[in-house]
């Protein structure tokens, strides 16, 4: 029975300030429910009307963009931050088109794969935040439109 409650305790405590996830675990992430992945602020979200809206996505300098050759959204993957150097910082499951993340001044490598047997290979790209705004960063997989 105390186990009950102390487990109700660590689960509403990790919803209401965003739950600690180790960097070495791949998360998946709740949509649209922010987390901190080994200190990196991060959230799953999409392209809906209040995703787009929601005023607390501006807050996050990078925005991580999945979509295919015809320019158009792809949801689901998994996606892997790391540092200039090789080091993973952050690897999750985000089952929408977009990941934020709020990191600090320096140069990262974002590298995706689609999940759900969506094909197209990984795809990656190196970024640096702004000093100001929201970077948006495309990972564009090798899928024809309409995917």
């Amino acid at each position: 029975m105390k186990f009950r409650y102390l487990a109700l305790g660590v689960m509403a405590l990790g919803g209401a300030a965003g739950f600690f996830w180790p960097a070495q675990a791949d998360v998946p992430l709740p949509m649209d429910n922010p987390i901190s992945i080994d200190g990196i602020q991060t959230v799953c979200t999409g392209i809906g009307d209040e995703a787009q809206k929601d005023p607390r996505w501006l807050a996050y300098p990078v925005r991580i963009e999945f979509s295919n050759g015809g320019a158009q959204y792809l949801s689901g993957a998994h996606v892997v931050l790391s540092s200039s150097g090789g080091k993973t910082l952050a690897a999750l499951d985000c089952a929408g088109p977009w990941v934020l993340f709020q990191v600090g001044p320096g140069t990262y490598k974002v590298t995706a794969t689609l999940t759900g047997n969506q094909g197209g290979g990984p795809s990656s790209a190196t970024f640096s935040p702004p000093a100001t705004g929201q970077k948006r960063v495309i990972l564009d997989f090798k899928l024809p439109a309409n995917h």
